[in-house]
């Protein structure tokens, strides 16, 4: 079926789960109404009925709703676009300078005052608190 060719993996097996649910849920009716009609003695039958109409319930909600993911979800079968722009560089972040949840540097506030710290190591640094490093 040409159909079938064009649509997303999820489609497939949702039209299946809807299918073989549906087809379950009707044979189960006409086998009930039988059974209703023909009073049998044993009533274990009645529990296989139920669980077959159940077992038919079901594959028809696992359908709908895989039909429904896979809509929701669409967009991850898309083939990605290419990326033609240049990217831009990641900005660097200091240490001791805060990070937004996206990985960029927040700006601190301006300092009004800067304390100057004399490092111990002459071949270590010692950032300035209150002075932005850019």
């Amino acid at each position: 079926m040409w159909f079938l060719n064009q649509t997303s993996p999820s489609a497939k097996i949702s039209l299946g789960y809807i299918t073989a649910g549906a087809l379950m849920v009707i044979w189960t009716v006409i086998w009930f109404l039988y059974l209703f009609n023909n009073r049998v003695e044993t009533t274990g039958i009645y529990y296989l009925v139920s669980g077959c109409l159940a077992t038919g319930i079901i594959l028809l909600v696992i359908g709908l709703m895989t039909g429904w993911i896979g809509r929701a979800s669409r967009h991850a079968d898309d083939q990605p676009a290419a990326i033609t722009a240049p990217v831009a560089a990641a900005p660097t972040v200091a240490a001791g300078q805060p990070v937004a949840a996206n990985g960029a540097a927040v700006p601190a506030p301006p300092a009004t005052t800067a304390a100057i710290a004399t490092p111990q190591n002459p071949n270590t640094t010692v950032p300035v608190v209150g002075v932005r490093n850019r």
